[in-house]
Protein backbone atom coordinates (compact mmCIF):
# COMPACT_ATOMS: atom_id res chain seq x y z
CA UNK A 1 0.00 0.00 0.00
CA UNK A 2 1.30 3.47 -0.91
CA UNK A 3 2.22 5.54 2.16
CA UNK A 4 0.03 8.63 2.70
CA UNK A 5 3.07 10.95 2.64
CA UNK A 6 3.96 9.71 -0.87
CA UNK A 7 0.48 10.55 -2.17
CA UNK A 8 0.68 13.99 -0.58
CA UNK A 9 4.10 14.60 -2.15
CA UNK A 10 2.81 13.54 -5.58
CA UNK A 11 -0.13 15.96 -5.32
CA UNK A 12 2.19 18.80 -4.35
CA UNK A 13 4.53 18.06 -7.26
CA UNK A 14 1.65 17.92 -9.74
CA UNK A 15 0.27 21.20 -8.40
CA UNK A 16 3.65 22.88 -8.77
CA UNK A 17 4.43 21.36 -12.15
CA UNK A 18 1.09 22.18 -13.78
CA UNK A 19 1.61 25.93 -14.22
CA UNK A 20 5.21 25.36 -15.32
CA UNK A 21 4.10 22.89 -18.01
CA UNK A 22 1.71 25.54 -19.33
CA UNK A 23 4.75 27.76 -20.00
CA UNK A 24 7.46 25.65 -21.69
CA UNK A 25 10.88 26.50 -20.36
CA UNK A 26 12.77 28.77 -22.74
CA UNK A 27 16.18 30.38 -22.54
CA UNK A 28 17.39 33.96 -22.60
CA UNK A 29 19.96 34.96 -25.21
CA UNK A 30 22.48 37.76 -24.75
CA UNK A 31 24.00 38.67 -28.13
CA UNK A 32 27.14 40.83 -28.13
CA UNK A 33 28.55 42.79 -31.08
CA UNK A 34 32.12 44.02 -30.56
CA UNK A 35 32.51 47.27 -32.45
CA UNK A 36 35.77 49.08 -31.92
CA UNK A 37 35.65 50.92 -28.61
CA UNK A 38 32.22 49.68 -27.49
CA UNK A 39 30.04 46.60 -27.28
CA UNK A 40 26.55 46.68 -28.77
CA UNK A 41 23.97 43.94 -28.75
CA UNK A 42 20.61 42.82 -27.48
CA UNK A 43 18.99 40.72 -24.78
CA UNK A 44 16.17 38.35 -25.73
CA UNK A 45 14.03 37.36 -22.73
CA UNK A 46 11.17 34.83 -23.11
CA UNK A 47 7.94 36.44 -21.95
CA UNK A 48 6.63 33.29 -20.29
CA UNK A 49 9.73 33.16 -18.10
CA UNK A 50 9.43 36.86 -17.28
CA UNK A 51 5.84 36.22 -16.23
CA UNK A 52 6.98 33.43 -13.89
CA UNK A 53 9.47 35.88 -12.41
CA UNK A 54 7.46 39.09 -12.10
CA UNK A 55 3.82 37.87 -11.95
CA UNK A 56 2.60 41.05 -13.67
CA UNK A 57 0.23 39.70 -16.34
CA UNK A 58 2.76 40.20 -19.10
CA UNK A 59 1.10 37.69 -21.41
CA UNK A 60 -2.37 39.26 -21.32
CA UNK A 61 -1.89 41.95 -24.02
CA UNK A 62 1.54 41.53 -25.55
CA UNK A 63 0.75 44.01 -28.34
CA UNK A 64 0.57 46.84 -25.76
CA UNK A 65 3.14 45.46 -23.32
CA UNK A 66 5.91 47.90 -24.24
CA UNK A 67 3.58 50.90 -23.98
CA UNK A 68 2.26 49.70 -20.61
CA UNK A 69 5.38 48.33 -18.94
CA UNK A 70 8.35 49.09 -21.20
CA UNK A 71 10.09 51.41 -18.73
CA UNK A 72 9.42 49.08 -15.81
CA UNK A 73 10.87 46.07 -17.65
CA UNK A 74 13.92 48.07 -18.76
CA UNK A 75 14.58 49.14 -15.15
CA UNK A 76 14.23 45.53 -14.03
CA UNK A 77 16.85 44.47 -16.55
CA UNK A 78 19.15 47.33 -15.50
CA UNK A 79 19.01 46.08 -11.90
CA UNK A 80 20.12 42.60 -12.94
CA UNK A 81 22.82 43.43 -15.49
CA UNK A 82 26.26 44.92 -14.87
CA UNK A 83 29.59 44.86 -16.69
CA UNK A 84 33.05 45.38 -15.19
CA UNK A 85 36.49 45.95 -16.69
CA UNK A 86 39.33 43.60 -15.62
CA UNK A 87 40.44 46.21 -13.05
CA UNK A 88 36.97 46.30 -11.45
CA UNK A 89 35.76 49.59 -12.89
CA UNK A 90 32.24 49.58 -14.26
CA UNK A 91 31.23 49.83 -17.89
CA UNK A 92 28.47 52.26 -18.76
CA UNK A 93 25.44 50.17 -19.77
CA UNK A 94 22.57 51.71 -21.73
CA UNK A 95 19.35 49.78 -22.38
CA UNK A 96 16.86 51.02 -24.96
CA UNK A 97 14.18 50.21 -27.52
CA UNK A 98 12.29 47.37 -25.82
CA UNK A 99 10.00 45.46 -28.17
CA UNK A 100 8.04 42.21 -28.30
CA UNK A 101 9.34 39.93 -31.04
CA UNK A 102 8.37 36.49 -32.29
CA UNK A 103 11.40 34.17 -32.23
CA UNK A 104 10.97 30.53 -33.24
CA UNK A 105 7.24 30.78 -32.68
CA UNK A 106 7.46 32.23 -29.15
CA UNK A 107 7.18 35.77 -27.82
CA UNK A 108 10.28 37.45 -26.42
CA UNK A 109 11.01 40.83 -24.93
CA UNK A 110 13.99 42.16 -26.90
CA UNK A 111 16.01 45.04 -25.45
CA UNK A 112 18.93 46.72 -27.21
CA UNK A 113 22.05 47.34 -25.15
CA UNK A 114 25.23 49.39 -25.44
CA UNK A 115 28.24 48.91 -23.16
CA UNK A 116 31.07 51.47 -23.06
CA UNK A 117 34.30 50.74 -21.15
CA UNK A 118 35.75 53.18 -18.61
CA UNK A 119 38.55 55.51 -19.80
CA UNK A 120 41.70 53.62 -20.75
CA UNK A 121 40.01 50.20 -20.75
CA UNK A 122 39.35 47.98 -23.75
CA UNK A 123 35.93 46.79 -24.82
CA UNK A 124 37.39 43.39 -25.68
CA UNK A 125 37.87 42.24 -22.08
CA UNK A 126 35.07 42.37 -19.52
CA UNK A 127 33.19 40.57 -16.78
CA UNK A 128 29.44 40.16 -17.29
CA UNK A 129 27.10 39.87 -14.29
CA UNK A 130 23.56 38.85 -15.23
CA UNK A 131 20.78 37.24 -13.19
CA UNK A 132 17.50 38.48 -14.70
CA UNK A 133 14.92 35.66 -14.36
CA UNK A 134 17.69 33.43 -12.94
CA UNK A 135 17.21 34.83 -9.43
CA UNK A 136 13.64 33.46 -9.37
CA UNK A 137 13.39 30.63 -11.93
CA UNK A 138 16.12 28.22 -10.92
CA UNK A 139 15.71 26.07 -14.04
CA UNK A 140 16.26 28.98 -16.41
CA UNK A 141 19.40 29.30 -18.56
CA UNK A 142 21.03 32.27 -20.28
CA UNK A 143 23.16 31.74 -23.38
CA UNK A 144 25.73 34.46 -24.01
CA UNK A 145 27.00 34.77 -27.59
CA UNK A 146 29.43 36.92 -29.49
CA UNK A 147 27.30 37.66 -32.53
CA UNK A 148 29.72 39.93 -34.35
CA UNK A 149 33.45 40.46 -33.81
CA UNK A 150 35.44 41.35 -36.92
CA UNK A 151 38.83 41.09 -35.21
CA UNK A 152 37.87 37.70 -33.81
CA UNK A 153 36.52 36.42 -37.11
CA UNK A 154 32.95 36.02 -35.80
CA UNK A 155 29.92 37.12 -37.80
CA UNK A 156 26.17 37.09 -37.27
CA UNK A 157 25.57 34.05 -39.46
CA UNK A 158 27.73 31.95 -37.14
CA UNK A 159 27.69 33.43 -33.59
CA UNK A 160 30.17 32.07 -31.06
CA UNK A 161 28.93 30.79 -27.70
CA UNK A 162 30.80 32.48 -24.85
CA UNK A 163 29.14 30.60 -22.02
CA UNK A 164 25.94 29.64 -20.23
CA UNK A 165 24.64 31.34 -17.08
CA UNK A 166 22.47 29.48 -14.56
CA UNK A 167 21.06 29.88 -11.08
CA UNK A 168 23.95 30.69 -8.69
CA UNK A 169 26.32 30.84 -11.67
CA UNK A 170 25.57 34.31 -12.97
CA UNK A 171 28.93 35.72 -14.05
CA UNK A 172 31.03 35.26 -17.16
CA UNK A 173 34.48 36.47 -18.16
CA UNK A 174 35.30 37.55 -21.72
CA UNK A 175 38.80 38.24 -23.01
CA UNK A 176 39.15 38.66 -26.77
CA UNK A 177 42.22 40.86 -26.72
CA UNK A 178 44.05 38.46 -29.06
CA UNK A 179 41.90 39.50 -32.03
CA UNK A 180 43.31 41.40 -35.01
CA UNK A 181 42.14 42.96 -38.25
CA UNK A 182 44.13 40.33 -40.17
CA UNK A 183 42.13 37.51 -38.55
CA UNK A 184 38.91 39.24 -39.52
CA UNK A 185 40.17 39.85 -43.05
CA UNK A 186 41.04 36.16 -43.44
CA UNK A 187 37.67 35.05 -42.10
CA UNK A 188 35.72 37.28 -44.49
CA UNK A 189 37.95 36.16 -47.38
CA UNK A 190 37.03 32.54 -46.64
CA UNK A 191 33.35 33.53 -46.47
CA UNK A 192 33.69 35.03 -49.95
CA UNK A 193 35.13 31.82 -51.39
CA UNK A 194 32.44 29.74 -49.69
CA UNK A 195 29.67 32.03 -50.92
CA UNK A 196 30.61 31.24 -54.52
CA UNK A 197 31.42 27.57 -53.88
CA UNK A 198 28.05 27.02 -52.15
CA UNK A 199 26.00 29.39 -54.32
CA UNK A 200 24.64 27.14 -57.05
CA UNK A 201 22.99 29.98 -58.97
CA UNK A 202 26.15 32.13 -59.05
CA UNK A 203 28.28 29.17 -60.09
CA UNK A 204 25.88 28.16 -62.83
CA UNK A 205 25.78 31.70 -64.21
CA UNK A 206 29.58 31.79 -64.39
CA UNK A 207 29.72 28.40 -66.11
CA UNK A 208 27.12 29.46 -68.69
CA UNK A 209 29.21 32.53 -69.47
CA UNK A 210 32.19 30.27 -70.10
CA UNK A 211 30.29 27.95 -72.47
CA UNK A 212 30.14 30.47 -75.30
CA UNK A 213 32.96 32.81 -74.31
CA UNK A 214 35.63 31.11 -76.53
CA UNK A 215 33.34 31.36 -79.60
CA UNK A 216 32.38 34.04 -82.11
CA UNK A 217 28.78 34.82 -82.98
CA UNK A 218 28.02 35.46 -86.64
CA UNK A 219 24.75 35.29 -88.54
CA UNK A 220 22.85 34.02 -85.53
CA UNK A 221 25.19 31.06 -85.10
CA UNK A 222 28.29 30.26 -83.08
CA UNK A 223 31.64 29.64 -84.75
CA UNK A 224 35.09 28.78 -83.37
CA UNK A 225 37.45 31.66 -82.55
CA UNK A 226 40.24 32.30 -85.07
CA UNK A 227 42.80 31.10 -82.53
CA UNK A 228 43.16 29.78 -79.01
CA UNK A 229 44.64 33.12 -77.91
CA UNK A 230 41.61 34.99 -79.20
CA UNK A 231 39.33 32.68 -77.22
CA UNK A 232 41.31 33.30 -74.03
CA UNK A 233 41.07 37.08 -74.56
CA UNK A 234 37.30 36.80 -74.97
CA UNK A 235 37.01 34.89 -71.70
CA UNK A 236 39.18 37.44 -69.87
CA UNK A 237 36.98 40.28 -71.13
CA UNK A 238 33.74 38.61 -70.06
CA UNK A 239 34.96 37.50 -66.62
CA UNK A 240 36.57 40.91 -65.95
CA UNK A 241 33.34 42.67 -66.92
CA UNK A 242 31.32 40.47 -64.57
CA UNK A 243 33.85 41.18 -61.80
CA UNK A 244 33.60 44.93 -62.37
CA UNK A 245 29.81 44.83 -62.19
CA UNK A 246 29.45 42.83 -59.00
CA UNK A 247 32.32 44.69 -57.28
CA UNK A 248 30.52 48.01 -57.72
CA UNK A 249 27.19 46.91 -56.28
CA UNK A 250 28.81 44.77 -53.59
CA UNK A 251 30.55 47.86 -52.22
CA UNK A 252 27.54 50.14 -52.68
CA UNK A 253 25.12 47.69 -51.08
CA UNK A 254 27.34 46.71 -48.15
CA UNK A 255 28.14 50.35 -47.32
CA UNK A 256 24.46 51.30 -47.41
CA UNK A 257 24.73 53.57 -50.47
CA UNK A 258 22.39 51.33 -52.48
CA UNK A 259 19.58 49.37 -50.85
CA UNK A 260 17.34 47.08 -52.89
CA UNK A 261 14.88 44.45 -51.55
CA UNK A 262 16.34 40.96 -51.68
CA UNK A 263 13.38 39.22 -53.36
CA UNK A 264 13.54 41.01 -56.75
CA UNK A 265 17.32 40.63 -56.76
CA UNK A 266 17.03 36.86 -56.40
CA UNK A 267 14.48 36.77 -59.23
CA UNK A 268 16.74 38.85 -61.48
CA UNK A 269 19.63 36.47 -60.81
CA UNK A 270 17.51 33.59 -62.09
CA UNK A 271 16.51 35.69 -65.12
CA UNK A 272 20.18 36.44 -65.82
CA UNK A 273 20.90 32.70 -65.91
CA UNK A 274 17.98 32.08 -68.28
CA UNK A 275 19.06 34.84 -70.68
CA UNK A 276 22.67 33.65 -70.61
CA UNK A 277 21.54 30.08 -71.30
CA UNK A 278 19.56 31.20 -74.37
CA UNK A 279 22.58 33.23 -75.49
CA UNK A 280 24.77 30.13 -75.18
CA UNK A 281 22.39 28.28 -77.51
CA UNK A 282 22.15 31.06 -80.09
CA UNK A 283 24.00 34.40 -79.90
CA UNK A 284 21.76 37.25 -78.75
CA UNK A 285 24.37 39.96 -78.19
CA UNK A 286 27.26 39.11 -80.51
CA UNK A 287 30.27 41.28 -79.68
CA UNK A 288 28.52 42.83 -76.67
CA UNK A 289 29.07 40.01 -74.18
CA UNK A 290 31.24 42.17 -71.83
CA UNK A 291 28.46 44.78 -71.55
CA UNK A 292 25.90 42.11 -70.70
CA UNK A 293 28.34 40.60 -68.17
CA UNK A 294 28.69 44.01 -66.48
CA UNK A 295 24.91 44.44 -66.29
CA UNK A 296 24.32 41.00 -64.82
CA UNK A 297 27.32 41.47 -62.53
CA UNK A 298 25.57 44.49 -61.02
CA UNK A 299 22.62 42.25 -60.13
CA UNK A 300 24.75 39.50 -58.60
CA UNK A 301 26.72 42.07 -56.59
CA UNK A 302 23.51 43.20 -54.87
CA UNK A 303 22.99 39.64 -53.68
CA UNK A 304 26.59 39.44 -52.45
CA UNK A 305 26.19 42.68 -50.48
CA UNK A 306 23.37 41.34 -48.30
CA UNK A 307 25.81 38.93 -46.66
CA UNK A 308 27.98 41.77 -45.35
CA UNK A 309 25.08 44.09 -44.58
CA UNK A 310 23.78 41.58 -42.03
CA UNK A 311 27.05 41.55 -40.07
CA UNK A 312 26.41 44.87 -38.34
CA UNK A 313 30.06 45.98 -38.58
CA UNK A 314 31.47 49.43 -37.93
CA UNK A 315 32.75 51.48 -40.89
CA UNK A 316 36.41 50.41 -40.69
CA UNK A 317 35.59 46.73 -40.36
CA UNK A 318 32.97 46.99 -43.10
CA UNK A 319 35.42 48.51 -45.60
CA UNK A 320 37.95 45.76 -44.89
CA UNK A 321 35.18 43.18 -45.15
CA UNK A 322 34.09 44.46 -48.57
CA UNK A 323 37.66 44.14 -49.83
CA UNK A 324 38.21 40.68 -48.31
CA UNK A 325 34.83 39.32 -49.40
CA UNK A 326 35.34 40.55 -52.95
CA UNK A 327 38.82 39.01 -53.09
CA UNK A 328 37.40 35.71 -51.87
CA UNK A 329 34.77 35.80 -54.60
CA UNK A 330 37.40 36.56 -57.26
CA UNK A 331 39.73 33.80 -56.15
CA UNK A 332 36.94 31.23 -56.27
CA UNK A 333 35.77 32.50 -59.66
CA UNK A 334 39.31 32.22 -61.02
CA UNK A 335 39.51 28.69 -59.62
CA UNK A 336 36.29 27.78 -61.46
CA UNK A 337 37.65 29.30 -64.68
CA UNK A 338 40.99 27.51 -64.23
CA UNK A 339 39.44 24.05 -63.88
CA UNK A 340 36.88 24.39 -66.70
CA UNK A 341 38.21 26.80 -69.34
CA UNK A 342 41.16 24.68 -70.60
CA UNK A 343 38.83 21.80 -71.45
CA UNK A 344 36.31 24.09 -73.15
CA UNK A 345 39.09 25.68 -75.20
CA UNK A 346 40.36 22.24 -76.22
CA UNK A 347 36.86 21.34 -77.41
CA UNK A 348 36.03 24.72 -78.98
CA UNK A 349 37.30 23.72 -82.46
CA UNK A 350 35.59 20.34 -82.33
CA UNK A 351 31.95 19.51 -83.22
CA UNK A 352 31.71 17.95 -79.74
CA UNK A 353 31.83 21.43 -78.19
CA UNK A 354 28.43 22.23 -79.69
CA UNK A 355 26.94 19.21 -77.91
CA UNK A 356 28.53 20.21 -74.58
CA UNK A 357 27.42 23.82 -75.02
CA UNK A 358 23.83 22.89 -75.82
CA UNK A 359 23.58 20.38 -72.99
CA UNK A 360 24.99 22.87 -70.47
CA UNK A 361 22.78 25.69 -71.72
CA UNK A 362 19.64 23.53 -71.56
CA UNK A 363 20.49 22.42 -68.01
CA UNK A 364 21.04 26.04 -66.93
CA UNK A 365 17.84 27.18 -68.64
CA UNK A 366 15.74 24.54 -66.90
CA UNK A 367 17.36 25.40 -63.56
CA UNK A 368 16.62 29.10 -64.12
CA UNK A 369 12.96 28.36 -64.86
CA UNK A 370 12.75 26.38 -61.61
CA UNK A 371 14.27 29.25 -59.61
CA UNK A 372 11.98 31.82 -61.25
CA UNK A 373 8.93 29.70 -60.42
CA UNK A 374 10.07 29.36 -56.82
CA UNK A 375 11.23 32.94 -56.21
CA UNK A 376 8.64 34.87 -58.19
CA UNK A 377 5.54 32.71 -57.77
CA UNK A 378 6.35 30.56 -54.69
CA UNK A 379 5.84 27.41 -56.78
CA UNK A 380 7.69 24.33 -55.58
CA UNK A 381 9.00 22.15 -58.41
CA UNK A 382 11.30 19.12 -58.48
CA UNK A 383 13.73 21.16 -60.59
CA UNK A 384 15.45 23.06 -57.78
CA UNK A 385 16.15 20.00 -55.56
CA UNK A 386 17.50 18.17 -58.62
CA UNK A 387 19.79 21.09 -59.51
CA UNK A 388 21.06 21.36 -55.93
CA UNK A 389 21.75 17.61 -55.87
CA UNK A 390 23.59 17.82 -59.19
CA UNK A 391 25.67 20.73 -57.87
CA UNK A 392 26.96 18.42 -55.16
CA UNK A 393 28.71 16.44 -57.91
CA UNK A 394 30.33 19.41 -59.65
CA UNK A 395 33.83 17.96 -59.42
CA UNK A 396 32.63 14.79 -61.12
CA UNK A 397 31.23 16.94 -63.92
CA UNK A 398 34.58 18.69 -64.34
CA UNK A 399 36.35 15.32 -64.42
CA UNK A 400 33.96 14.07 -67.13
CA UNK A 401 34.52 17.26 -69.15
CA UNK A 402 38.28 16.83 -68.85
CA UNK A 403 38.08 13.18 -69.88
CA UNK A 404 35.88 14.02 -72.86
CA UNK A 405 38.24 16.81 -73.98
CA UNK A 406 41.31 14.60 -73.72
CA UNK A 407 39.54 11.80 -75.59
CA UNK A 408 38.42 14.12 -78.40
CA UNK A 409 41.81 15.82 -78.77
CA UNK A 410 43.62 12.49 -78.52
CA UNK A 411 41.34 10.95 -81.13
CA UNK A 412 41.83 13.92 -83.45
CA UNK A 413 45.60 13.68 -83.18
CA UNK A 414 45.53 9.92 -83.70
CA UNK A 415 43.48 10.31 -86.87
CA UNK A 416 45.86 13.02 -88.07
CA UNK A 417 48.85 10.72 -87.53
CA UNK A 418 47.10 7.94 -89.42
CA UNK A 419 46.35 10.29 -92.29
CA UNK A 420 49.96 11.45 -92.38
CA UNK A 421 51.18 7.86 -92.21
CA UNK A 422 48.82 6.84 -94.99
CA UNK A 423 49.98 9.81 -97.03
CA UNK A 424 53.60 8.85 -96.48
CA UNK A 425 52.92 5.26 -97.58
CA UNK A 426 51.03 6.50 -100.63
CA UNK A 427 53.85 8.89 -101.52
CA UNK A 428 56.42 6.13 -101.12
CA UNK A 429 54.34 3.83 -103.31
CA UNK A 430 53.99 6.47 -106.01
CA UNK A 431 57.70 7.29 -105.91
CA UNK A 432 58.58 3.59 -106.00
CA UNK A 433 56.31 2.98 -108.96
CA UNK A 434 57.73 5.95 -110.79
CA UNK A 435 61.28 4.78 -110.09
CA UNK A 436 60.52 1.31 -111.35
CA UNK A 437 58.91 2.70 -114.48
CA UNK A 438 61.90 4.91 -115.13
CA UNK A 439 64.28 1.99 -114.64
CA UNK A 440 62.35 -0.15 -117.08
CA UNK A 441 62.42 2.66 -119.62
CA UNK A 442 66.18 3.01 -119.36
CA UNK A 443 66.67 -0.77 -119.70
CA UNK A 444 64.45 -0.94 -122.76
CA UNK A 445 66.40 1.88 -124.39
CA UNK A 446 69.68 -0.04 -123.96
CA UNK A 447 68.37 -3.13 -125.76
CA UNK A 448 67.27 -1.04 -128.65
Amino acid sequence: MTPPWALLLALVLVGVAAPVAAHPLRSTAVLLDLRGSAVEGEVQLPLDQLELTLRRGLLEETSTLVARRGEELTRYLEEHLSVLAPDGRAFRVDLRSPEVRQIDGSEFLVVQLSMSPPPGATARALSLRYDAILHRVVTHTVFVYVRSDFEGGVFSAHPELLGVLRYRSTSLEMDRSDGSWWRGFQSVFVLGTRHIAEGTDHLLFLLVLLLAAPLLGAGGRWAPSPSMGHGVKQVIKVVSAFTLGHSLTLAAGALGVLQVPQEPVEILIAVSILVSAVHALRPLFSGREPLIAVAFGLVHGLAFSTVLAEFGLDTRALVLSVLAFNLGIEVMQLAVVAVTLPWLLMLSRSPVHALVRRAGACFAGVAAVGWIAERAFALQTPIVPFVEAAAGHALLGVALLAGLSLAVVGGTRLRARRVRRAGSVLSATVVGSASRGLGQGVSGGGHA
